[in-house]
């Protein structure tokens, strides 16, 4: 069979609508989620199952389409970095079909009693919530492999990647005002917040920190991109400034949120951005063998940086310093061994409940129930017993869940795609920013959770194979041939 050409492949008619619809729905699935309150809940999250589930049939299309095509390559690799994700899925069922645990009442209480099962087999302490997760979570992810696979235009991904930081820009105006003015939960007071920590539509200022780290490191990547590829009057009057303004007001909301770590982490992303706008500055000076036009380039990036953090701490000030004077009380708390239950009693306590079942977990959407038997928290004078629903780590909260098994797979279905990809001579300014943004909040997820919330979790995977797809649609520097086939 004679292989197809990639050109005509990629720019027929079906793959062209298969384009538009992978681009138009991975972003509704981010706005939607975003402005849904981050998508967290039973309702939002089968919501979110639900619109999500078309990315199933866009990737069979496609699958379908390259197969036909005779793109046996590209066929193959579809189905390889799927298989993980649909192991996940049959992980997933078979454990809600073979419950551990079943609610049940207790005169008056509700307890968790266990059942037998099946030990062997993967199991679920809570069936429907297990399913519920993974029907939303994966089609997230599914949304994310579909851009892998079904667009074939840079310029496309580039577009993507402005829509969504536009939208992470309105929710950031939006938060700043409803601070600004006092607002008593998201849409100025409208939906009663569930957490004294809220920022914009996000009811856990954490999760609004990752969302933001992501769309900030996009959006750098699109101004870096403007760097390499100026217009012809010159970079100051193309989009580039606007999209350096858009990220700063975005990074600017992590203090203002008064979450310190993702302020920490914006912090990083700034000193990057700090040391890229320099090198570029002096290789514009190269490049018109003007060591003072170098100087002068560098200088202007550092004022106008430093004019940008100043404006930061002016805005968040009274923040700033509220939060500085609480970390100053929780270091001194935890020398004199007075703070209590700490984050790393809880971290202990949920890897002993993950060393009980290390192959497959206590099943997805379980933590809640299961870590009471695990957590040595001690009431105090008030008599109160606090509950953990999050493990405030993804990364252990996942091995508690899924065991060693899922975990893998997760792992799995992200580093077998980049594997593949990732080419340093293909490496571009959009695909480093957007693959260091998804590193810094998968590192993240080790001291917090910001995967819990579905908004982050669809942004990471489009992010990701945002990324991915830019690197396999670049040319190496030393050929401009076309994306070979079965790309």
């Amino acid at each position: 069979m004679t292989r197809f050409s990639p050109v005509s492949f990629s720019t027929s008619e079906s793959a062209i609508d298969r384009q538009k619809f992978a681009v138009a729905h991975g972003a509704f699935m981010v706005v939607a989620s975003s402005w849904l309150l981050g998508g967290i809940g039973p309702t939002a999250e089968w919501i979110m199952a639900g619109i999500s589930a078309p990315a199933y049939v866009v990737l069979f299309l496609e699958a379908r389409a390259r197969r036909a095509a005779g793109d046996r390559a590209g066929f193959r690799r579809l189905l390889r970095w799927a298989a993980p994700l649909l192991a996940l899925g049959i992980l997933a069922v078979v454990s809600a079909l073979n419950p551990s645990h079943r609610q049940a009442f207790l005169y008056d209480g509700l307890v968790l009693r266990p059942v037998p099962h099946l030990a062997w087999l993967p199991s679920s302490a809570n069936p429907a919530g297990s399913l519920r997760i993974f029907a939303c979570l994966a089609g997230l992810a599914a949304s994310g492999l579909a851009i892998a696979f079904c667009v074939h235009s840079r310029r496309a991904l580039r577009g993507l990647v402005l829509g969504l930081a536009i939208n992470a820009l309105v929710i950031a105006v939006v938060g700043t005002l409803q601070r600004q003015t006092g607002a008593s939960g998201p849409y100025f007071g409208a939906v009663p917040r569930a957490n004294p920590a809220w920022f914009g539509t996000f009811l856990y200022h954490n999760h609004w920190g990752a969302f933001a780290v992501l769309h900030t490191a996009a959006t750098l990547g699109l101004v870096f991109h403007s760097l390499r590829h100026p217009p012809a009057r010159g970079w100051p009057y193309g989009p580039g400034p606007m999209l350096a303004l858009v990220a700063l007001i975005i990074a600017i909301t992590a203090p203002l949120s008064s979450s310190r770590s993702s302020t920490a982490l914006m912090l990083l992303l700034g000193l990057a951005a700090t040391a890229g706008a320099l090198l570029e500055a002096f290789r514009s000076g190269r490049r018109r063998r003007s060591s003072r036009a170098g100087l002068l380039r560098a200088g202007i990036a550092l004022g106008a940086l430093g004019l940008a953090a100043g404006a930061a701490f002016w805005q968040s000030r009274e923040i700033i310093a509220a939060r500085a004077a609480t970390t100053v009380r929780q270091i001194a708390e935890l020398r004199a061994g007075a703070s209590g239950y700490s984050r790393a009693d809880l971290y202990a306590d949920t890897w002993r409940m993950a060393a009980d079942r290390p192959v497959f977990g206590w099943g997805l959407e379980s933590y809640g129930r299961i870590f009471l038997d695990y957590c040595r928290f001690k009431p105090g004078s008030d008599g109160l017993m606090n509950t953990f629903e999050d493990a405030h780590s993804d990364w252990l909260q996942s091995l508690a869940e899924t065991g060693l098994v899922g975990t893998a797979l997760l792992l799995a279905f992200g580093l077998l795609p980049l594997v593949e990809s990732f080419r340093p001579r293909h490496l571009t300014s959009l695909a480093g920013w957007l693959l260091a943004g998804c590193a810094l909040v998968a590192a993240y997820a080790w001291v917090e959770f910001p995967f819990a919330n579905p908004a982050v979790v669809a942004s990471w995977w489009l992010f990701w194979f945002a990324a991915l797809r830019t690197l396999q649609l670049t040319p190496s520097s030393t050929s401009s041939a076309p994306p070979a086939p079965g790309s």
